[in-house]
């Protein structure tokens, strides 16, 4: 226990000293400010690229005047995937810059166990994420409250950041074992993106695609403005559990391989 407590705090560090944490809290942050005010000003905005010669009047009139849940329809429409793919970015040699540079056997002849390895990177890399999103999520908040004078509930605001937390979890998860699989950084992306990608489309089988988790990703402005839809719960388990395999997967190849 000593030592896993010894190495999370060593990738607590290495998170903030890799600008990691600066990098991914400025693409959440930058949403959270740009969304609101895009969802708020876009009659205004495009007031001012049309002119009346193009038809202002016509346009304008298919544009409906924005609400609160607009502000977090921009948010998470912008977040989703450009979130999911900054996680793949930059987790995606989490695993294998420490196997290049023979940190790995160092610290297993430390007795750390394999279990302990990648549990640890997990749990800061987890923990980066949801800070960097819930930061953006409350800011998000406050500017549609000023913005529109009502934000909605701040429990189910919290809601709609909890599925979209588990989903970038998992995508987490996915790099991870990429990573452990992998020999190089490209390859390591390339499964981190598949995968990704699989995650998402499997939303679209039929019958079973409702319950599959990519929908904490698409479907958690329902969540964020209070429609809470019944397949949510098979969504969040369903999660869990792969994040789960997809963890013991990493833990078990790393035991395999040779270091």
């Amino acid at each position: 226990m000593s030592s896993y407590v010894v190495f999370l705090r060593k990738e607590l560090q290495e998170n903030l000293r890799t600008k990691r944490f600066f990098v991914l809290m400025c693409v959440f942050l930058f949403f959270a400010f740009s969304s609101p005010l895009l969802a708020r000003y876009a009659r205004e905005l495009t007031g001012w690229l049309v002119s009346e010669e193009q038809g202002l009047d016509l346009i304008l009139g298919l544009i409906p005047p924005p609400t609160w849940v607009d502000s977090y329809s921009q948010f998470y429409s912008n977040l989703s995937q450009t979130g999911a793919i900054t996680v793949v970015l930059i987790f995606m040699s989490i695993v294998l810059r420490e196997k290049r540079g023979g940190t790995v056997d160092l610290v297993f002849c430390k007795g750390l166990c394999r279990t302990s390895f990648i549990m640890a990177k997990f749990t800061v890399a987890a923990i980066v994420i949801f800070i960097s999103l819930l930061a953006a999520v409350l800011i998000c908040y406050v500017y549609t409250l000023i913005l529109f004078e009502y934000a909605g509930s701040l429990g189910n605001v919290f809601l709609g950041a909890l599925a979209y937390g588990v989903f970038l979890w998992l995508t987490l998860s996915l790099v991870i074992l990429g990573s452990t699989i992998a020999k190089s950084t490209a390859i390591s992306a390339v499964i981190g993106f598949f995968g990704f990608l699989l995650v998402v489309l499997l939303n679209s089988l039929p019958r079973i695609g409702r319950m599959m988790p990519g929908n904490l990703m698409s479907r958690n402005v329902e969540l964020t403005i209070g429609t809470y839809y019944d397949e949510f719960a098979a969504n969040l388990v369903i999660a869990v559990i792969a994040i789960v395999v997809f963890l013991a997967l990493s833990i078990n190849i790393l035991k395999r391989q040779e270091l």
